[in-house]
């Protein structure tokens, strides 16, 4: 046999899978989504109840107060983009790895994009100090508003970076096999900021400061917890070895698929931003109704963030393998398993409206004011579902790009100026600004569904 035949049969040989990924590639496509699914299920959901509990607190501070904690809020999605995508890069790196058996590259993937979720925390947090009251006038809201936002965002803005790193650590435990893990971190954090949060706010009235002194507090800790443990060891991957410095050749790969998920984001963070200025030409009930709304519905794609997760571990490992059959199935058995979620989910918005929103404020005219949109919203959540989990199934296997030419047509050309000509010129207000929003759901929910089913994504070099 010559040196060429030899080296092409170890070339060609199946790569030795991490312990954890070898596990999960003996159950089906879909016992293992499953496997990996439920923690994520229950962590997303406990913290959608979590969010909503504390939005709640403030919600009984008055609508003005809601709206100035929510058009905050809404800033922090010029964070979105930078954990995101380097979460998003980090899965796909990670994942890939673990299936090929080379934890020590994954590691060093997952060591590189914190040090990058680091620097990038560090620039925005100390922007949001900066130009918070600003950024909330840029938006259009009123100096009431302001009053409470700025102080907010400011506080919110320069923590964010611990969330960050937290998660982008925790993407990589998911990528690795191991989604319980995170779910017990997140469980144990949204405990905490629920607690604080009513410490702050009912028992030491300080105001909608106390939702955000307990958001920071819960972000610096569970970053804390996540370095621990990742230095410990999670499902093979542990960080406690290796250097801590930038190498071009792990950025060049990262960036290839973080970027265009970055760019993705940004398009999605600015576009919330485009959509929320649509919604203060409002008046006040509706801002603070659309805000609501906003927690009402992470019920149900919160769940379904467990499904994407699964799907893109469980795509790049399989990938990793060289198995596209296997990864293709998972794909498909998360997507069917998220449809049933939401689907359940969006019968509730249509069927009582008045009363999920009563949860969160004792305001009759804000309740009024959300009614319609709500019950729009529930049309919506069986494509979003859809739109979770073949996406997360696109970008495990690192196909990133496509996801941003969708977010980029369907943001600029349907979802906005549809909702600009539904609630204005034809005058359909709030209910119309939601009905864009769900006619872009299903937009989107085909165009993924028809990427997927191409298999070009499985050709994707990562």
């Amino acid at each position: 046999m010559s040196i060429q035949q030899a080296e092409s049969e170890v070339e060609d040989e199946a790569p030795v899978p991490s312990a954890r990924a070898a596990e999960l590639a003996r159950l089906s496509p879909s016992r293992a989504v499953l496997e990996l699914a439920w923690p994520g299920i229950i962590e997303q959901s406990l913290s959608a109840l979590g969010t909503a509990a504390v939005f709640a607190f403030v919600g009984q501070l008055g609508a003005t107060a809601t709206a100035g904690v929510g058009a905050a809020g809404n800033f922090l999605f010029l964070m979105f983009p930078v954990w995101r995508s380097l979460a998003i890069g980090t899965v796909a790196v990670v994942s890939r790895r673990m299936g090929e058996g080379r934890p020590a590259d994954a590691a060093d993937a997952t060591r590189q994009s914190l040090l990058l979720g680091a620097i990038a925390s560090a620039v925005f947090g100390a922007f949001f100090v900066l130009f918070s009251a600003p950024l909330l006038r840029l938006l259009g809201a009123d100096e009431e508003i302001v009053a409470i936002g700025a102080p907010f965002l400011a506080v919110v803005g320069a923590a964010n970076g611990a969330a960050t790193l937290w998660l982008i650590g925790t993407a990589a435990m998911r990528a690795a096999g191991d989604t319980r893990t995170p779910m017990f971190l997140s469980v144990a954090a949204i405990g905490l900021s629920v607690t604080l949060a009513y410490l702050f706010i009912n028992v030491l009235r300080i105001g909608p400061m106390g939702s955000a002194y307990a958001s920071s507090i819960t972000w610096i800790l569970g970053m804390s917890a996540m370095f621990a443990l990742l230095s410990r060891g999670v499902a093979g991957l542990s960080i406690a070895r290796g250097p801590w410095h930038l190498t071009r050749s792990t950025i060049r790969t990262l960036f290839g698929i973080s970027l265009p998920s970055a760019a993705e984001s940004a398009t999605f963070s600015f576009g919330i931003l485009a959509l929320s200025g649509l919604v203060f030409r409002l008046s006040t009930e509706d801002v603070a109704a659309h805000q609501i709304i906003g927690q009402i519905e992470t019920f149900s794609f919160f769940p379904c963030i467990g499904f994407s997760m699964a799907a893109s571990a469980l795509v790049g490992q399989s990938l990793g393998m060289r198995d596209p059959t296997r990864a293709r199935g998972a794909g498909w058995a998360a997507a069917q398993m998220a449809l049933a979620w939401g689907s359940a989910a969006g019968i509730a918005f249509i069927v009582v409206p008045g009363l999920l929103l009563g949860l969160f404020t004792n305001s009759g005219a804000v309740v009024m004011a959300g009614i319609g949109a709500l019950a729009v919203v529930g049309l919506g959540q069986p494509a979003q579902a859809v739109i979770f989990a073949l996406s997360g199934a696109l970008r495990g296997a690192g196909d990133t790009r496509y996801p941003l030419v969708v977010t980029l047509v369907n943001w600029f050309l349907i979802r906005l100026p549809l909702a600009y000509v539904l609630a204005f010129p034809v005058g359909l207000g709030l209910m119309g600004i939601w009905l864009g929003v769900t006619a872009d759901y299903f937009l989107r929910a085909a165009l993924f569904a028809l990427r997927f089913r191409s298999g070009a994504w499985a050709r994707v070099k990562v």
